[in-house]
C-alpha cells in the first residue's frame, strides 16, 4: 500500500528544481492568464471556439464548457480513426497523414472543431487523437506529473501505437499538436528514438507544436547530420503573451529542438481562435515556414525551413 506514494514521493524529490522553476514561472506570468481565453478580434472565416454558431448546437458548445468545469473521467472520441476532411473532397495522399493531438480542457466536440479547421485551412484530410478533458483541474494536474514529474501516464500510449502504425506505412506522417499536446508528441519522439526497431521511422515525421506546454523535444543528432535538417523537422508558433507557452516553450528554448516563431505582443492561447488565422497569413514567420507551405494543399518544396539546422528565433509583430 506505500509503494504508490513512495514512488510519488520519490518523482518529488528528484525533480524538486523543476518543480521551484514551474512555481516561479506561473507566478512571474499571472497577468496573461485572462487574455487565454480573450476574443483575439475580428478574425473573418474562422471557427472560433468562442462563437455559438461554431458548434451543431448550443448544447454541444454548453456540453463542452461543462466537461471542462466537472471533473470527470472520460473516455477519448477518436483514437486517430476519426477523420476530419475539407469542404473540398480531397483524397487522402498515399504518401502522406496528417493527424491532430488537442490541447488541454478540450471536450470532444471542441476537438472536433480544432481538427476540422486544420482539415480546412491546409486542405488536407486530418485524423484526430483526443485527449478528453477530465475537468480543467485534472487535466493540470495530469499535465505536471507528465512533464514536471516526468511521469507518462495517459497521454501518450495511445497515440504512440497509432503513429509507428502510420510512420511505417507512410513515406511522411505530419504531425500538428496543441498546447498539452506538445507534451504528448515530446514523450513520443522521445519513445521513438530510443528503440531501435522505430528510431529510423522518425525521419519521416514532421512535428508542428502550437502554443506548446512542453520544457523539452529532443531530435537525432546522428540521423540529422546524415539527413542535412533536423531529424524529426520540429516547428514551433508561439504568442509572445500567451501564459502556458510561457510556461512552455519560451521559457526552455535552450531543451527545446525546432525553429521557433513567436510574435511577441499577440495574447491568446485557443487553436482557432488565437493562433491559425496568423499561422495560415504567414504572420509568424514572414511567409517562410514549412508549415505555410502546406496552407490550401499547397506542398512545400525541399528547400527553406527543412534545409534548416540552426534553431530560428523569429519575433514578429
Amino acid at each position: 500500500m506505500l509503494h504508490r506514494p513512495r514512488q510519488w514521493l520519490r518523482h518529488i524529490i528528484d525533480n524538486r528544481s523543476a518543480i521551484r522553476r514551474d512555481l516561479r514561472l506561473s507566478l512571474n506570468h499571472l497577468t496573461d492568464i485572462p487574455r487565454m481565453v480573450m476574443p483575439a478580434g475580428d478574425e473573418p472565416g474562422i471557427r472560433s471556439e468562442l462563437s455559438w454558431s461554431s458548434y451543431s448546437s448550443r448544447g454541444e458548445a454548453l456540453l463542452s464548457l461543462l466537461q471542462l468545469l466537472v471533473p470527470a473521467t472520460r473516455e477519448s472520441i477518436s483514437q486517430g480513426t476519426l477523420v476530419c476532411h475539407p469542404p473540398r473532397a480531397v483524397r487522402e495522399n498515399t504518401r502522406s497523414r496528417w493527424f491532430f493531438i488537442n490541447g488541454i480542457g478540450t471536450a470532444g466536440p471542441v476537438a472536433l472543431l480544432n481538427a476540422s479547421e486544420i482539415a480546412r485551412l491546409f486542405g488536407r484530410p486530418v485524423h484526430l487523437i483526443h485527449t478528453p478533458t477530465w475537468g480543467l483541474l485534472r487535466d493540470v494536474a495530469e499535465s505536471i506529473t507528465a512533464r514536471t514529474l516526468r511521469k507518462d501516464g495517459k497521454l501518450s500510449r495511445p497515440a504512440m501505437h497509432i503513429l509507428v502504425d502510420a510512420l511505417e506505412n507512410n513515406d511522411r506522417v505530419v504531425l500538428v499538436c496543441h498546447s498539452q499536446g506538445s507534451i504528448v508528441a515530446s514523450y513520443i519522439v522521445r519513445k521513438l528514438l530510443r528503440h531501435p526497431s522505430t528510431r529510423l521511422l522518425v525521419k519521416k515525421l514532421e512535428l508542428y507544436c502550437i502554443g506548446g506546454v512542453a520544457d523539452s523535444l529532443d531530435i537525432d543528432p546522428q540521423l540529422t547530420l546524415a539527413a542535412g535538417h533536423p531529424v524529426p523537422y520540429v516547428e514551433h508558433f508561439a504568442n509572445g503573451r500567451d501564459y502556458l507557452a510561457q510556461l512552455g516553450i519560451l521559457s526552455h528554448l535552450d531543451s527545446t529542438a525546432g525553429t521557433v516563431y513567436c510574435m511577441a505582443a499577440r495574447p491568446g492561447h485557443l487553436l482557432n481562435e488565437h493562433y491559425l488565422p496568423a499561422i495560415v497569413r504567414g504572420d509568424f514567420c514572414q511567409r517562410r515556414s514549412r508549415l505555410y507551405g502546406y496552407v490550401r494543399g499547397r506542398e512545400p518544396g525541399p528547400q527553406g525551413a527543412l534545409a534548416l539546422l540552426e534553431k530560428e528565433t523569429g519575433n514578429h509583430g
